[in-house]
């Protein structure tokens, strides 16, 4: 008989999870870290602000760009995004324009200059006397009496003061910051021009370059407002002094290791475009002309009714709209305010406003873009009409980035143009804002000159990202011994591996130990996790990592040779990829997956290994020279075998602490799998440090003793020498002169010198006195008759 059963599913409970978290990011538009969510799946559209580029790259630069370069990584690299990142280049600038019409002028002058002339000394005095005037006199905290017209004297009568009076000085500083970078430019052209004077009867081109080169400062302006205009292609001109410095600053990046951008739009390329976007922002109620520029309407703007919405101007800062001060620099040094309405408004287009500037045709006339829109109209003709993630310095936030929603929204008629807002903290040098005129400026190849592009990218983390960074010596000194953490770890576990015994010998190996490090793993992952989730809070992510490590090396030192190193190579496989992610590894990835690269200063490619040939000769070199010397000993048949065992312990010992050290190869004596050396391949300047600090402390220990033996030596002489004399005739002469007249049998005085009696007191003390005297004498006599003897 059979039986049908119908088929029937199975069941299954799925397992219940705890919330994981998600991925919160600080917005500067809400001032709160909101969820993260993009407007298409995986997919990031963001738009950073570049460079102008006029000048060399310095340390805040480095912040900006290497901290947006350290969340695009965390986009990508740990949370899957794939990123769209667009990044311009500003080539159409005031900065760009003054700089290079200078730096034309400036050259011209010393190509059509075969000698000093009158004419161009009076040119420089020309130059000095406006700078003079026009600001460091300016600048002085109360007035000054002069009893002279001359310039030259009366910028040494300020210099003087400033060097005397410190009130007089802290107070002009207070009062202009710039106040110490006028005086040096004065005091740079001061000693150019004294010096050509002199040479006007024979001077050379050289002497010509270094005047024109020696008054830079003070005749490139001078040049700029009085010869400007001679300039035939100032577009040209513009263009070949931002062109020199993009090329810098992309160089620099890459020494960072940054990557670069998958777009990088020029401003000079989208003129067209720029025209475009603003006569549809006139179009749309929110623009004007005047007299040949075109201003944005800031009144009609803020509060205007959308679709179901109003627009709002100042989202970022809403507190600054009427900061005059804000609003002026952001507008540039060449832009007048002639048709303006409101304090408020800002240019859209530029007119022309002298001859030898750079311009563009317009429908309103020849001119160029103003700042804001640059970056509005780029943005939108490569990203449409919004993106995920707009990002920029914090000094960037208002006016500029304010001018930039508003116009952009005013264009495309929406509410809301970027949908997060990310903004990097200042970076400050030893607590200070960096600044020429404070003497702290670094430029980025000045830094890497001193430390690694890692070291710099590390230091930026250990600082949560929206927050103001303080560059110093203390953080440069917490970051390296962080390095150093990672590397002996890597090493350590390296050496081990290369090391270890066979895979298996009947036990497995999985104990209490193994179970809680390997745990220690699962929660080091679910925080890390965490913390990239709060905003991708590095500081703490990097302290989890350490945290990891110090678990990891406390199981080594628990275990010893017991350790399981599956359970370590988890670990370490982890804390590399982490590593690497953050753009912290250098080179190739480690054929093991373990490990970071040695890093190198000066921006150079990092490595995990050289060319076959040059890492094998120093190491041949060394094996060489120790197997030289232990044949020449073996073959010595005059030492004994006693002290051929000396001898070679003593070459091995110097192997382990000189060759060895200087070939980065670290010798644990006793710690090996078998009882021999633990070997490690480490950075070789952190032993040769380790190895000069240790012979720094024996030779401090080495001069202690030597100092202490002397003064031993010093003090037993001394001792001796008052030991010469017999405790009977320690208080007569010629030891003690006119003072007593008569002594008793054991030398002590009876009488004075004036016959009287002695105290009581005195004998008592006298007699003292005479005990520690007889055994100076004894160990004097002692002494002497021990040199007899010898």
């Amino acid at each position: 008989m059979s039986v049908t059963t119908a088929s029937k599913a199975s069941t299954c409970s799925n397992p219940i999870s705890n919330d994981e978290p998600v991925l919160r990011v600080y917005n500067s538009l809400t001032r709160s870290k909101d969820v993260f969510k993009t407007r298409k799946p995986k997919h990031i559209d963001w738009y950073n602000c570049g460079p102008t580029v006029y000048d060399s790259s310095h340390m805040g630069h480095a912040r900006n760009y290497l901290t947006q370069d350290i969340i695009r990584r965390i986009l990508r690299d740990y949370f899957g995004y794939n990123v769209n990142f667009v990044m311009n280049i500003t080539d159409i600038d005031d900065k760009i324009i003054l700089r290079a019409r200078e730096k034309y002028l400036l050259d011209q002058s010393k190509s059509t200059h075969s000698t000093i002339t009158p004419e161009l000394i009076n040119d420089t005095k020309l130059a000095f006397s406006k700078l003079l005037h026009s600001k460091l006199i300016k600048s002085l905290p109360s007035p000054l009496t002069f009893n002279t017209q001359d310039d030259l004297e009366i910028f040494k009568i300020i210099l003087e003061k400033d060097k005397t009076d410190t009130k007089f000085a802290e107070e002009a500083r207070l009062k202009e910051e710039k106040f110490t970078l006028y005086l040096a430019s004065l005091l740079k052209a001061h000693g150019a021009i004294t010096k050509a004077e002199g040479q006007l009867n024979g001077s050379t081109e050289g002497d010509v370059v270094d005047l024109v080169d020696g008054t830079s400062d003070v005749l490139g302006p001078h040049y700029g407002e009085t010869l400007g205009h001679t300039i035939k292609d100032p577009i040209a001109v513009s263009r070949t002094l931002a062109l020199y410095w993009e090329e810098q600053f992309f160089a620099d990046m890459a020494k960072l290791k940054i990557l670069p951008p998958s777009f990088k739009p020029r401003v000079s390329e989208y003129v067209s475009e720029i025209v475009t976007f603003v006569e549809k922002i006139i179009t749309n109620g929110f623009a004007y002309e005047a007299e040949g520029s075109v201003w944005f309407d800031v009144n009609k703007f803020d509060g205007a009714e959308g679709n179901g919405f109003r627009h709002d101007y100042a989202k970022l800062q809403p507190g600054s709209k009427g900061n005059r001060k804000l609003l002026d620099e952001g507008e540039g040094a060449l832009t007048g305010s002639k048709g303006k309405r409101q304090a408020a408004d800002f240019a859209l287009w530029k007119a022309k406003s002298k001859p030898g500037e750079p311009a563009w045709p317009s429908p309103w006339g020849e001119g160029r873009p103003g700042w804001h829109i640059e970056c509005s109209v780029m943005a939108s003709a490569i990203l449409g009409r919004g993106m995920d993630i707009h990002s920029g310095g914090v000094d960037l936030m208002f006016p500029h980035h304010d001018n930039e929603l508003a116009q952009s929204e005013a264009y495309h008629g929406c509410e809301q143009w970027v949908n997060y807002f990310l903004h990097t903290g200042h970076l400050h040098i030893e607590g200070l804002k960096m600044s020429k005129s404070l003497k702290n400026f670094i430029t980025i190849e000045e830094e890497l000159s001193r430390n690694t592009a890692r070291r710099l990218r590390l230091a930026f983390m250990l600082q949560t990202w929206n927050q103001k960074l303080d560059y110093s010596r203390g953080l440069i000194a917490d970051t390296k011994a962080k390095e150093e953490t990672f590397d002996n770890f890597f090493a350590n576990v390296n050496a081990r591996l290369a090391q270890a015994g066979p895979s298996s010998e009947g036990e497995h190996g999985l104990g209490e130990a193994e179970e809680a490090i390997t745990n220690d793993l699962f929660n080091a992952q679910k925080e890390f996790h965490a913390a990239l989730c709060d905003s991708f809070n590095t500081p703490i992510a990097i302290q989890i990592l350490l945290d990891l490590i110090a678990k990891t090396n406390i199981y080594f030192s628990t275990k010893g040779r017991d350790s399981n190193l599956g359970v370590v190579v988890n670990i370490a496989e982890w804390i590399t990829r982490m590593l690497w992610m953050f753009g912290l590894g250098e080179g190739a990835p480690p054929k093991n997956g373990i490990g970071w690269g040695i890093a190198t200063v000066g921006g150079q490619e990092g490595v995990n290994g050289q060319d076959v040939s040059s890492q094998v000769e120093p190491w041949a070199r060394s094996i060489s020279s120790f197997r030289d010397s232990v044949r020449k000993l073996a073959m010595d048949k005059s030492i004994s075998p006693e002290q051929l065992s000396k001898q070679i312990l003593s070459l091995s010992d110097k192997f382990r602490d000189e060759d060895a050290v200087n070939l980065g190869l670290q010798l644990d004596d006793g710690q090996g799998q078998d009882g021999g050396a633990l070997w490690k391949i480490v950075d070789p300047s952190s032993l040769v440090a380790a190895r000069e600090e240790k012979k720094r402390i024996a030779a401090e220990k080495l001069a202690k003793k030597e100092a202490s033996a002397k003064a031993a030596e010093e003090k037993k002489r001394i001792q001796l020498e008052k030991g010469k004399v017999s405790p009977k005739d320690m208080f007569k002469p010629p030891h003690v002169q006119g003072l007593y007249t008569e002594w008793d049998e054991q030398g002590l005085p009876t009488k004075d010198a004036e016959g009287k009696e002695v105290s009581k007191n005195a004998v008592k003390k006298w007699q003292k006195e005479q005990k520690v005297q007889e055994k100076l004498y004894e160990a004097y006599l002692a002494w002497v008759k021990g040199q007899e003897g010898k």
